[in-house]
């Protein structure tokens, strides 16, 4: 009988600790880390600041932290605030896209699909200089991060240009 309660104890725990880390997905971005880029880019338009200062605004404090001085860590923090720039690029292209018809709708269209193969084409040739090495996730999240950014800030610029 008490084998039988020490493997219960022992599955439990082996079966609970991947439980966990899906609640605490690292690349999983919060509410709090969402504001703290939104936070960044209104400020930056009320000083009439670049807006390009705010890509890191959650990823620089992560990778700051002493348990992220891994690899793993590393890219996590910088897929976490990828996530993030992707998601409102996202809501940014649909708006745009919303508001457009015939050949401006056609040629955002055709540019963010181009844009997009750009994007991964650059991703891949960064990541291929680690190859190999431990540094491939993190290189390939750092470009990733940086690409999606800039493209919603683009896309956000058009978008607010446009509403005026």
């Amino acid at each position: 009988m008490r084998d039988l309660v020490a493997l219960c104890f022992i599955t439990a725990v082996v079966f609970a600790g991947p439980l966990r880390a899906e609640e605490n997905d690292p690349t999983e971005p919060t509410d709090a880390d969402r504001s703290v880029i939104s936070t960044c880019i209104a400020k930056a338009g009320e000083d009439g600041a670049d807006t390009l200062r705010c890509i890191g605004a959650v990823s620089k404090p992560c990778l700051a932290e002493p348990d992220n001085e891994n690899t793993v860590m590393m890219a996590a923090c910088l897929q976490r605030e990828a996530t993030i720039w992707d998601e409102r690029l996202n809501d940014d292209y649909q708006a745009l896209m919303a508001g457009l018809d015939g050949d401006p709708k056609d040629k955002l269209k055709a540019g963010q699909k181009a844009w997009l193969t750009v994007r991964n084409t650059t991703c891949d040739v960064e990541g291929s200089f680690w190859e190999g090495g431990t540094g491939l996730g993190g290189a390939t999240a750092g470009c990733m991060l940086r690409e999606t950014a800039t493209r919603d800030l683009s896309l956000a610029a058009l978008r607010a240009y446009l509403d005026q």
